[in-house]
């Protein structure tokens, strides 16, 4: 891969001096915002066949044309690529799409979600499983569909670290390009490609705890910011609904922030979501002001969410650390003490854990 620039149809500078070969497994690094989805798409030609713009320089798989037909790609937003109502019939589908009958791939897929340790799954409806049971889902239709490549945008967002390890193991003999914020996994890739990771260091801010302020599910004191970790399916965005439902009829000042950002947003302007100009220079997001909110990456987005809900008392949020990179973990703790916050996080970043004053796990 030779690639000196691609601009996207609106002349954003997306790529630029990109010159990388892989063989076995890769492990992308990078700050938000720098490229990695980007660079994935040059891999199966969504870029720039899909989403057009103009590409200089050279990509190469397997000495081929880039094409869906080689590579498999596992997006950010699992939600995004269902095909099916059912758990089995999501996993099948890539394998039918290669001409194998509809029994041979029930027997694929049965025998990929087996390793997965998703079996139990297969005949839920896909809208009954959590967003994590759902990454890993496509995740191992990714791996039954059999492509020579598999590429992999934010796998480990959503997932617990015993299902982060059990999907190492079984990709580790695989070709697969991974793109992951959580750097720590890194160790277990044959190669590691930095697009630009530089760490910052945020001050430490202690708070002093104040009165119980819920005392419902769990109890919780004023400005304390509080954990919550388990394994995908343990129940930790049920428990954040349910004493969202509390809150709302001991009609506190809260917010729920949902693991998709976009079913925050309601203005056609990022200002006009937050309307508090600190605010969005905290969250790095002052050069985007003006910009439609669906309009935004990922990442932004995720970071979108978290700033409309400051204008709250308390914080109940889910997976706030998903699509950020490393940096944000100590950032996000920062600006809840320094805005002297209440908040409950559900997540399985267990380093932004350890930073909380008290975890629960589920």
């Amino acid at each position: 891969m030779n690639i000196k620039e691609y601009k996207y149809p609106n002349g954003v500078l997306a790529l630029k001096d990109i010159r990388v070969k892989i063989e076995g497994t890769c492990f992308i690094m990078g700050k938000t915002g720098c490229g990695k989805s980007t660079l994935l798409k040059t891999f199966n030609g969504l870029i720039p066949d899909f989403y057009g713009g103009m590409l200089i320089g050279s990509v190469r798989v397997f000495s081929e044309k880039p094409s869906p037909k080689i590579a498999y790609m596992v997006m950010q937003n699992p939600r995004e690529q269902i095909t099916s109502l059912r758990v089995l019939d999501e996993i099948a589908f890539p394998i039918a799409q290669e001409g194998v009958s509809y029994g041979e791939a029930k027997r694929i897929a049965e025998d990929v979600a087996e390793q997965f340790g998703i079996g139990h799954l297969l005949d839920r409806n896909i809208y009954e499983i959590s967003f994590g049971e759902l990454q890993l889902v496509e995740i191992a239709a990714a791996v039954a569909s059999g492509k020579r490549i598999i590429l992999f945008d934010e796998p480990f967002a959503h997932l617990s670290k015993r299902n982060i390890m059990k999907l190492i193991s079984i990709i580790k003999d695989l070709n697969v390009v991974v793109s992951d914020h959580r750097i720590e996994f890194s160790k277990y890739f044959d190669e590691i490609f930095d697009m630009g990771l530089e760490i910052k260091k945020f001050n430490k801010m202690k708070t002093d705890l104040g009165d119980v302020i819920y005392d419902g599910l769990i109890e919780i004191r004023k400005r304390e910011i509080i954990a919550v970790i388990g394994d995908n399916g343990s129940g930790k965005t049920t428990l954040l609904k349910r004493i969202a439902r509390d809150l709302k009829r001991q009609r506190m000042d809260f917010q729920l922030v949902l693991q998709n950002p976009n079913y925050h947003f309601t203005e056609n302007r990022v200002f006009d979501e937050v309307r508090n100009e600190k605010i969005l220079m905290e969250f790095d997001l002052v050069e985007l002001k003006d910009r439609h909110p669906h309009s935004l990456s990922g990442g932004e987005s995720k970071r979108l969410s978290i700033a409309k809900a400051f204008n709250k008392e308390i914080l109940l949020l889910d997976e706030p650390t998903a699509g950020q990179d490393v940096n944000f973990r100590e950032k996000l703790i920062y600006l809840l003490r320094k805005y002297c916050k209440t908040a409950i996080i559900a997540t399985h970043d267990e380093k932004l854990a350890e930073k909380c004053d008290r975890i629960i796990k589920l």
